[in-house]
C-alpha cells in the first residue's frame, strides 16, 4: 500500500500532536516475518544475486506480495525441505510404534512423497490463488469506483486531484490501494500521471482494471469527455458482473451433482467394500476392514467435503 503525500503529511502531523496509539503486529505476523527473513538470509540472497526472474517478480506484484523473487523461492524451498523431514520423522514414529503393517516403508515413502508434492504445489497454488482473489476484489469494486470517478469528473476536477481524492477513500480497499500506488508514483517518485497509470495498470492482475487505467491514460493524454467514458465503462463492467453471477447460479447444480455422485456414492461403495473385506477375512493393500473404515471416516470423507467447499467458495468469490 502506498500512501499519498497529503495523507502522509496528515498522519505525520497527527502523530506529532498525539501519542502513538498504533499496536504492534500480531505474534503470528511477527513469526512469519522472522521466518521469511531467516529463509532470505540462508538462501534468498544467493538467488537474488543470480539471473533475475522477471516472470515471478511480475506475479508477486500482481499478488500484492511485498517480496523479491529470491525471498519467495527461498521460503518455498526451505519450507518444502522442513515439511518433508517432519513428515518422515512423524511417519516413522507412527508406523513403528502405533500402526503395524507389513509394508510400512512403502506407506512411509508415499506419505513423504505426498507431503513433498502438497507443499511444493501448495506454494504455486497459493500464489495463483492470491492473484485470483486480488483480481476478484478489483473486479468487484471496479464498477462502483468508476461510478464515483464519473461523479467527481463531472464537477470539473483535474485528473491528478481525482487520483488523490480516490486514494483517500475509506471504502473499496482494493481499488483504493491501486489509486494510492498511482499517487505514490506521482508525488514520491516524481513520475507524470500518464506513466503512473500505465505502470500501475501493468502490475494489476485484473484485465478490466488494466483496460480502465490505460483508457484513462489515453483520455488524459489525448483529451476527451472523461465523465461520459467513465459512465459507459461502469455500465459495461456492471453488465459483465451480472453475467458472471448468472453463470455461478448455473454452476451450483454441477457442484451438487458432483458431490452426490463422487462423495456420497463413492463413500458408500468404499464402506460396502470394507464390510465385504471383513466378511471374507482378507485385506486391501495391507489394511483390514477397521483400518479402511478409519481411513474413510477421518481421511477421505473430510478431504472430499473440504474440496467441495473450496470449489464452491472459489466459484462464489468470482461471482460476488
Amino acid at each position: 500500500m502506498f500512501p499519498s503525500a497529503d495523507a502522509t503529511r496528515e498522519v505525520s502531523e497527527s502523530e506529532s500532536s498525539e501519542p502513538s496509539s498504533k499496536s504492534s503486529p500480531p505474534p503470528s505476523d511477527q513469526l512469519v516475518s522472522r521466518y521469511r527473513t531467516f529463509c532470505y538470509h540462508v538462501l534468498g540472497e544467493r538467488l537474488d544475486r543470480g539471473e533475475p526472474n522477471e516472470i515471478l517478480a511480475d506475479r508477486l506484484k500482481q499478488a500484492g506480495i511485498n517480496a523479491t523473487p529470491g525471498m519467495h523461492r527461498s521460503v518455498e524451498i526451505l519450507t518444502t525441505v522442513f515439511s518433508v523431514v517432519a513428515a518422515f520423522a512423524v511417519g516413522l514414529v507412527v508406523f513403528r510404534l502405533f500402526i503395524h503393517i507389513p509394508d510400512w516403508y512403502a506407506y512411509l515413502a508415499l506419505l513423504v512423497g505426498i507431503t513433498f508434492a502438497a507443499v511444493l504445489l501448495g506454494f504455486r497454488f497459493l500464489l495463483s490463488t492470491r492473484i485470483a482473489n486480488r483480481k476478484d476484489r478489483l473486479d468487484r469494486e471496479l464498477p462502483f469506483t468508476l461510478s464515483e470517478l464519473s461523479v467527481l469528473a463531472s464537477t470539473g476536477t483535474s485528473p491528478i486531484r481525482l487520483m488523490r481524492r480516490m486514494a483517500q477513500r475509506d471504502h473499496d480497499p482494493a481499488m483504493t490501494a491501486e489509486f494510492q500506488k498511482i499517487v505514490y508514483k506521482t508525488d514520491v517518485q516524481g513520475k507524470d500521471l500518464i506513466t503512473a497509470l500505465a505502470e500501475t495498470a501493468k502490475e494489476s492482475p485484473s484485465t478490466s482494471v488494466r483496460e480502465s487505467f490505460w483508457d484513462l491514460a489515453n483520455m488524459i493524454h489525448q483529451g476527451g469527455n472523461l465523465d461520459e467514458y467513465l459512465r459507459n465503462k461502469s455500465d459495461d463492467v456492471m453488465k459483465l458482473k451480472r453475467l458472471i453471477q448468472k453463470e455461478f447460479i448455473e454452476r451450483l447444480s454441477t457442484f451438487l451433482d458432483m458431490y452426490v455422485s463422487l462423495v456420497l456414492v463413492g463413500v458408500l461403495m468404499i464402506a460396502v467394500g470394507a464390510f465385504l473385506i471383513n466378511a471374507l477375512g482378507s485385506t486391501a493393500a495391507g489394511l483390514d476392514a477397521n483400518e479402511l473404515l478409519l481411513l474413510l471416516t477421518f481421511g477421505l470423507v473430510p478431504v472430499a467435503v473440504v474440496m467441495t467447499i473450496v470449489l464452491i467458495s472459489i466459484a462464489y468469490s468470482k461471482a460476488e
